[in-house]
């Protein structure tokens, strides 16, 4: 669930943030909603996500394993 970000005053705009750090609207909106108002939490936020990003891109995908009970 995430915050109603469009309410917090001095706060990125989340357009403006998507773009600085060419994320989608969709991502930009979550990092802000979940790193609060503060513009430096949402730059450390951004940062650790576009991080992630990268890792996650670096490494083969888990395999996953069947649901019990389900079909092949």
């Amino acid at each position: 669930m995430t915050k109603p970000i469009e309410k917090w005053p001095d706060t990125y705009v989340p357009e403006v943030f998507a773009k600085k750090y060419g994320l989608t609207l969709k991502q930009a909106k979550t990092i802000i909603s979940s790193n609060g108002p503060s513009k430096h939490g949402c730059d450390v936020g951004a940062a650790a996500f576009i991080r992630a990003l990268v890792m996650r891109g670096t490494r083969s995908p888990a395999r996953r394993r069947p649901t019990p009970g389900a079909a092949p």
